[in-house]
């Protein structure tokens, strides 16, 4: 029985341990036999052990000796753990075996392979349907782990060796698209990629490119222009630079207003670009909106530090706008109808395949309109008239034709115009026998761009790309005014008396420019090229002329100039050559530098500019960014309004009046290891030399006359913190940032506050800007904007002095310790707007319901100073003492202001 007993036991132990020896041998089957998808990224030996221990429940078991020769990079799809160590140490000296739930590495010894032949992949990368060029696609090969991005243009070229290849090709809001095959010779590869409304998917894996946290430049961004588009702002209008004025370190002048100040420099000092060509004049309404149409735009670039040595001529931004080159094979477009401005897209093939056409155009309805405002007043025996109107317009037109897959021209126009007229007519209401009065006024004001371009692009060989342009540009300011006064009797006229005065400024420029693109090898990426601009600046030229007929004397007819400002010119040649150099799987760097001559006046200044950014991988998301760069500027714009007015002149320097230049150092540290996120710390210190300030007292207002003597140079220290964490993906995308900034002044000759440093007009301590999108579904989205920025300064009287003038007498002035010695209060907004979107039989039709200031923070848009006579009396009638009291107005133009902009998309 006891026997019996022990041999129960004994079966049933044997069972157990059966049982569970089959249990771990099934568990252990199954996690080998689990199916992983992942993408592995630039990944070291230890991240990805730390990965797949993390994801399978495997040890891993390794020595020392055990290293990567390179780092790993690949995406995997529903495969085992094993297939996935079999592919990512396939080029490795490393070996594995799995015992239980331990995965063993060894070294393993490398077979000596014969130096492989090498073979450049190159091509276009656009989007799918349409045929548009994608800029700064992502081109990656996982078994090298490298990988490169697309130009300008959209075009990409890697070199690798001979054998089996797996190239991924990604882009922001598409669909990633691969391509395996055996490389054995050059092969010209062109993909279109397929949108992808489903962004949360998405997953950018670019190592380089133009702008962003992936590229080795600092204080550089890739806007896109679905953000531009979803942004609110005034009046339901979409604009480019108010996108751009939320992000770290940019700031507008006035509030609501279009000028751009960046890291602490002037409107004059950003370098506005449409497809390459300066745009000198970016604002509409004095600076309310901007000249650049959405439904035009396809790309947005902002570089606020280590510019490129591409880029030169400003020293705090570069904002480079590319505009749509137009479906190569269907025919669409968009229509807006909105509470200001009314704008119409259409593009489409010409020739399918080969030519294509993009046309945008945006206007006012007031544009149609002859005189939009008609008031009439009787007074006396007279009756006075007004007439007046304000329209603004913006025309974009672009051809493109291919002529094969290695050239390819376009033709670019771009025409923007703001118009003003008033009219006034005083006429008698009785014509009587008695002589009777006859008079009218009429006033015009014109200013606007003409841009035009053609270029020519064409590939020399799977390595060598290059890129010819001739563009003319001009910006033109006129205000002209005629009066005429007539004496009528049975109507006949008495005397007539005319006058005419004009006034117009501008700068017209005609350049030529070569650009190349050249890719060596997978580490390198040389641009080099050179540039000739011919300026003609026109700083203000005044004419008039004064008639008088019909009287008893001699008729009067006399032509004469009031200004003496005579055109200058200048010539401008820039040489520049740039390399992003990746030298090692950690360090990459662009380096180069740009070499510039401007002659005028007899007088040549030749300056060297050297520009180096480097970027060092720390592994796990982190990397840091440091940067150099030393800019140029040969043009300023005179203004004495914070507004962006058609009466602000350009000049060239002169022989009296040298370049400004600028110095600017950056560093920070950027983390992208969290999917669908970025983050940056961002610090900079830039110096400026020979920065022009207006003497106290002294106004441009439309008149250059001895412009020179009204000025004075000196220099300027800007530094600050910026900070930002921004979502790229998902359904809910946008940022929030923070800046810390300081911007100073100072003229040594003590002309402007006795020589020493004083706050800039717009040194704003403290930024806050958030912006968020959100998609609800396909049918509902919404987007907001919120600012807070500290007030700026301006310059106030403190009290008055008394003064012995120079003839004796004694007086009494203001006293004023210091320029810009008062500091405005805070501002702060909050835009909202959502868009409710419907399929319809031919397309998309969207209703835009948007609200600019939606707590309607009463900002100070306009602030002025006004001076009150104070008197104190001792006794009734008598006065004892008198003195002036400044006091500080505000004056809020803009607001709570809703709209609705409705768009139908075919």
């Amino acid at each position: 029985m006891i026997q019996s007993n022990f041999f129960q036991h004994h079966h049933i132990r044997a069972l157990l341990l059966m049982c569970v020896v089959l249990l771990s041998v099934r568990m252990q089957a199954q996690s080998s036999n689990a199916r992983l998808t992942m993408e592995i990224r630039n990944a070291t030996l230890e991240s990805l052990v730390k990965r797949l221990e993390n994801s399978t429940g495997f040890t891993f078991v390794y020595g020392e000796e055990v290293r990567l020769n390179s780092r790993i990079s690949l995406q995997v799809k529903q495969l085992t753990i094993s297939e996935l160590l079999e592919q990512a140490f396939r080029d490795q000296p490393v070996e594995f075996s799995i015992n239980g739930k331990h995965i063993v590495l060894r070294k393993r010894e490398m077979p000596k392979k014969k130096e492989r032949r090498r073979f450049t992949i190159s091509g276009c990368v656009t989007e799918q349907g349409s045929a548009e060029t994608l800029i700064g696609a992502n081109v990656t090969e996982g078994r090298y782990a490298t990988g490169t991005s697309t130009n300008t243009f959209g075009l990409y070229s890697l070199t690798l060796p001979e054998g089996e290849v797996s190239l991924t090709f990604s882009y922001l809001g598409f669909r990633p698209q691969q391509s395996r095959f055996v490389l054995t010779r050059d092969t010209v590869i062109n993909i279109q990629l397929a949108g992808n409304v489903e962004l949360q998917e998405v997953v950018i894996t670019s190592q380089r490119k133009e702008a962003g946290i992936q590229s080795a430049n600092t204080g550089s961004h890739d806007i896109p222009i679905t953000q531009i588009r979803h942004t609110p702002s005034i009046l339901g209008e979409a604009d480019v630079l108010k996108t751009l004025q939320l992000m770290p370190g940019v700031q507008a002048g006035m509030e609501g207003f279009a000028g751009m100040y960046v890291r602490g420099g002037t409107p004059d000092q950003n370098l506005v670009m449409l497809d390459g060509i300066p745009v000198y004049n970016a604002d509409h309404l004095m600076g309310v909106f901007s000249v650049f149409t959405p439904e035009a735009v396809k790309n947005v670039s902002l570089f606020k530090s280590s510019f490129p040595a591409r880029y030169g001529g400003r020293l705090s931004s570069i904002v480079d706008v590319r505009t749509n080159d137009g479906d190569l094979h269907q025919y669409h477009g968009s229509l807006s109808i909105g509470s200001l401005t009314d704008k119409l897209h259409l593009e489409g093939p010409i020739r399918k395949g080969k030519t294509s056409f993009s046309l945008s155009g945006r206007f006012m309805p007031t544009t149609l309109i002859p005189n939009a405002v008609n008031t009439s007043e009787s007074y006396g025996t007279h009756i006075s008239t007004d007439k007046y109107n304000y329209y603004f317009y913006d025309l974009n037109a672009k051809l493109n034709h291919k002529f094969n897959d290695r050239s390819r021209l376009f033709l670019g126009f771009y025409r923007g115009k703001d118009h003003y007229h008033y009219y006034n007519d005083d006429k008698p209401t009785d014509y009587s026998s008695s002589p009777q009065q006859y008079y009218t006024s009429k006033a015009r004001l014109n200013w606007g761009n003409l841009i035009g371009y053609a270029r020519w692009n064409y590939v020399f060989s799977p390595k060598l790309f290059g890129n010819a342009t001739v563009a003319y540009n001009q910006y033109r300011m006129t205000l002209q005014e005629d009066t005429e006064n007539r004496k009528i009797q049975n109507g006949n006229t008495l005397e007539r008396q005319i006058y005419t005065s004009k006034f117009h400024s501008g700068i017209r420029d005609w350049s030529a420019r070569m650009d190349f693109d050249y890719t060596p090898s997978t580490s390198h990426r040389v641009r080099f090229g050179s540039e000739f601009i011919h300026h003609l600046f026109s700083p203000g030229v005044s004419t008039a002329h004064e008639g008088n007929y019909g009287t008893s004397t001699t008729p009067a007819d006399t032509t004469y100039r009031t200004s003496i400002n005579q055109a200058q010119r200048g010539f401008e040649l820039s040489l520049y050559a740039e390399d992003d150099w990746e030298l090692s799987d950690r360090l990459s760097l662009n380096w180069g530098g740009r070499l510039t001559l401007f002659h005028t006046q007899g007088k040549s200044y030749l300056s060297a500019q050297p520009r180096l950014s480097l970027r060092y991988d720390l592994g796990n998301g982190l990397a840091a960014k440091a940067s150099y760069a030393h800019m140029a500027q040969y043009v300023h714009l005179l203004s004495s309004t914070p507004l962006s007015m058609p009466t602000d002149l350009w000049v060239p320097i002169t022989r009296n009046i040298r370049p400004m230049y600028s110095n600017q150092y950056a560093a920070g540290l950027y983390y992208d290891g969290l999917s669908g996120w970025e983050f940056s710390v961002e610090g900079y210190y830039k110096q400026m030399r020979h920065i022009l300030e207006y003497q106290d007292g002294v106004s441009f207002f439309g008149n250059s006359t001895y412009w020179e003597e009204k000025v004075e140079m000196g220099e300027g220290r800007c530094y600050g913190l910026e900070v930002m964490a921004q979502r790229t993906v998902g359904k809910t995308t946008g940022w929030i940032s923070y800046t810390l900034s300081k911007s100073e002044r100072r003229f040594k000759d003590g002309s402007i506050s006795q020589g020493q440093w004083f706050p800039h007009k717009y040194d704003r301590r403290h930024s806050v800007n958030l912006c968020l999108n959100h998609k609800f579904s396909d049918r509902i989205d919404v987007g907001a904007s919120w600012i807070f920025y500290t007030g700026g300064y301006m310059t106030v009287p403190e009290r008055q002095t008394i003064v012995i003038k120079s003839d004796g007498s004694i007086g009494q002035e203001n006293y004023i310790s210091h320029r810009n010695n008062y500091q405005l209060p805070p501002t702060h907004r909050l835009n909202v707007g959502i868009n409710f979107n419907r399929k319809t039989k031919h397309g998309m039709r969207t209703w835009n319901i948007s609200i600019y200031n939606l707590y309607n923070a009463m900002n100070p848009n306009v602030v002025y100073t006004k001076q009150e006579n104070i008197y104190e009396i001792f006794a009734p009638g008598e006065i004892i003492t008198q003195h002036t009291k400044t006091t500080i107005k505000k004056l809020t133009i803009l607001p709570l202001i809703p709209s609705v902009t409705y768009t139908y998309r075919f």
